[in-house]
């Protein structure tokens, strides 16, 4: 390693001076820029570019990513085929049956003040959404032709599906929803849904609430009905309302 030789005091000093260690005279570095850089070990190289010429080592490589690619483009495919795969729903309803008026309970148990709560079975809710979502196509996306809206009831967790068709084709979205009433107002909280059979994280899942966005336009006279209740209870396969006293 080259030294520095002070000009004055004849000390030497390391090469990452710029002041004399002894005297504080500013050292000559002219020495420095004339030291030839160093190249790299011969050794060294040799193996550094074996390596790179290895044959078992490129095939390794090539080898890794086929397999990557395979993995990936399988569970690609096997997730579109969960997306296609329809999610166990209720059958249609017959038509010709008369569903229930669920919302004329509602507005008529809000008006007279009734205290008895109201009882409804998944059957019956979807036989009313049915009914109602059939006069109101105009609110319902035009891009998609809906189907139906249909929904399951689990203890305090109520899940609404959406089927609409492309070419003959259904495609079904599902939201899972906590819904509660604070002061008149509706507090849907969002825990999953999916698309087909594949399910879809809660946070994620926040984000899709336009894919159901139509379908609660359509359903906003519903949602005013059961605000003006004084709680709502999920069980499994129904549904409880009770007025305000």
């Amino acid at each position: 390693m080259i030294k520095l030789i002070c000009p004055e005091c004849r000390r030497e000093n390391e090469a990452e001076r710029i002041y004399c260690h002894d005297c504080g005279a500013r050292l000559d570095r002219t020495a420095l820029a004339k030291e030839p850089p160093k190249g790299e070990d011969m050794k060294e190289t040799q193996r550094r570019l074996k390596n790179m010429l290895d044959p078992s080592r490129a095939k390794m490589r090539l080898m890794f990513f086929k397999v990557s690619k395979l993995i990936l483009g399988a569970l690609v495919a096997a997730a579109i085929v969960q997306m296609i795969l329809p999610p166990d729903v209720p059958a249609r309803v017959k038509t010709g049956e008369f569903p229930p008026q669920i919302n004329l309970d509602l507005e008529n148990a809000a008006m007279n003040h009734s205290q008895v709560p109201l009882r409804y079975t998944e059957a019956q809710v979807n036989a009313y959404l049915g009914g109602a979502l059939k006069s109101k196509q105009a609110a319902l996306n035009s891009l998609l032709q809906f189907e139906r809206a249909v929904v399951t009831f689990d203890e305090t967790v109520c899940r609404i599906t959406a089927e609409r068709s492309l070419l003959g084709f259904s495609f079904f979205t599902t939201t899972s929803t906590k819904v509660t009433l604070q002061d008149g107002k509706v507090i849907a909280s969002n825990n999953g849904g999916s698309i087909g059979r594949l399910p879809i994280h809660p946070l994620i899942m926040k984000y899709a609430d336009p894919l159901f966005g139509d379908l609660w336009t359509a359903l906003d006279r519903e949602r005013k009905s059961v605000a003006k209740m004084s709680a709502i209870e999920f069980h499994p396969q129904a549904v409880v309302l009770i007025p305000k006293p």
